[in-house]
Parts: C-alpha cells; sequence; structure tokens
C-alpha cells in the first residue's frame, strides 16, 4: 500500500534522512520507533510531502507521490495527525471537524459524517460545542484524530499521540487504533511509548540518526532485549 525507498531529506544544510526505505501493507499497523531526533517525523512529513527538499521514491496505492503536492495526497487517501495537534484556537469540536471536510474525497453530507465521527469517539460528541482548545490533551488528541478521519482516509499517518496524556486516554487511544485497525484503516505510528506501539502493530521500524536500522514483526522487536538496549526503551 506504501513503499518508501532511498529517502533522502534535509533541514538546510542537515541531511536529516538518509536512505530510508519501509513498507506498509493494507490493514496494518506500522510502528516507527527511535530514540527523539531519530528521524521519525522528518519521515511523516516526507511522505506528506511537507519538506522542500528531499528525495527518492514513495508510492501509494499504485500512485508515485514524489512529485504531488501535500494536498493531492489527502485526496489520495492518505490522512496525517501531526505531533502539534493543530487544533484551531476560537473554534468548537464540531467546527475543528468541519475542517477536516475540506480534505474530504467526496462531499458527504455534514451530518452524517459528523454522526459517523461522533460514534467512533463519544467523548467528541458529548463536547461538540466546547471549544476544542479547551479540551484535555488527550481528548485534543482524539480531535485531531477524529478530524482527520473525517475525509475517510485509508491510511493515517500518526505522530507522537500519547505524548503528554494521562495514562488512561493513552489505553483509550491504543483501543482506538486497533478499532480503526479491525474497521480497514492502515495506520503508520510514530510513538515513544515503544512497549504500547508494539503492542499493537504487525511490524516495527527502528530508526536511528535517520537510518531504518532495524526492521521485524512487533512481538519480535518486543521479544529482543539486545535491541531494546541498543536503541530504544530499556
Amino acid at each position: 500500500m506504501l513503499s518508501v525507498q532511498d529517502l533522502h531529506a534535509w533541514y538546510g544544510p542537515s541531511h536529516v534522512l538518509q536512505g530510508v526505505a519501509l513498507d506498509v501493507r493494507r490493514g496494518e499497523i506500522v510502528a516507527l520507533i527511535g530514540r527523539n531526533g531519530a528521524g521519525k517525523t522528518t519521515t511523516l512529513k516526507s511522505i506528506m510531502g511537507m519538506l522542500a527538499r528531499r528525495s527518492g521514491r514513495i508510492a501509494f496505492d499504485g500512485h508515485d507521490l514524489s512529485t504531488l503536492p501535500v494536498h493531492a495526497r489527502f485526496r489520495l487517501g492518505l490522512g496525517y495527525v501531526p505531533e502539534d495537534r493543530r487544533i484551531v484556537p476560537g473554534l468548537s469540536v464540531r467546527d475543528n471537524l468541519r475542517l477536516g471536510l475540506l480534505m474530504a474525497k467526496t462531499r458527504a453530507r455534514e451530518r452524517d459524517t459528523i454522526d459517523r465521527i461522533v460514534s467512533v469517539f463519544p467523548r467528541l460528541g458529548e463536547r461538540l460545542e466546547q471549544e476544542g482548545t479547551s479540551l484535555s490533551g488527550g481528548e485534543q488528541q482524539m480531535l485531531a484524530i477524529a478530524r482527520a478521519m473525517v475525509s475517510e482516509p485509508t491510511m493515517l499517518l500518526i505522530d507522537e499521540p500519547t505524548e503528554g496524556i494521562m495514562p488512561i486516554l493513552v489505553e483509550e487511544l491504543a483501543a482506538l487504533f486497533v478499532r480503526l485497525k479491525a474497521a480497514g484503516t492502515t495506520i503508520l505510528l510514530v510513538e515513544q511509548n515503544v512497549e504500547l506501539a508494539l503492542s499493537i502493530a504487525d511490524r516495527g521500524y527502528i530508526m536511528d540518526h535517520g537510518v531504518v536500522e532495524h526492521h521485524a514483526p512487533a512481538a519480535a522487536l518486543l521479544a529482543d532485549t539486545t535491541i531494546q538496549e541498543r536503541y530504544c526503551w530499556v
């Protein structure tokens, strides 16, 4: 479904991605993990076409994305949830969700769309008229994910969804990702909570210094203490 080959990216003179290669198959959750500064967020931004200086081949669902602008990638069925959430101040939860309709492939009825989203995110349904930025951190993260889901993407790129969130909502988000997968949404997940990410993922890629250093089934990565000590979370 998604294939990334020989991906390079730069911030000014800094060569931050150096030949990244990964693939995500339809119906999977794939975790992209590694230390801070490893290049995970830059990889997601590059896939979405948000970096000016990049090279390599990115294909999604049979389409070569290499020269496509950001909005065209959304139209093909990619959804993106950034680390900073980007909840718009002054807008209600409902109005933040409406922004997702701008990227929808078809113009579904707004009421039907909101009803569909609320059925997946009942917390948001109780707060539709509340200002989005007044929600808790976990609820804002749900709103960011829900807004991305409004356009019914076939694949979601999600960046650090559990950062700064209460443990009970972390568990709720993990369960949400599993439900989204069961409903047919493919997910590429960047997450600092490595054990959580690998517990729900099918496969994992470990990045370090702009390079994919290791790739294996998630269960194998969870069981490999050498890999854990070298790269991530022990």
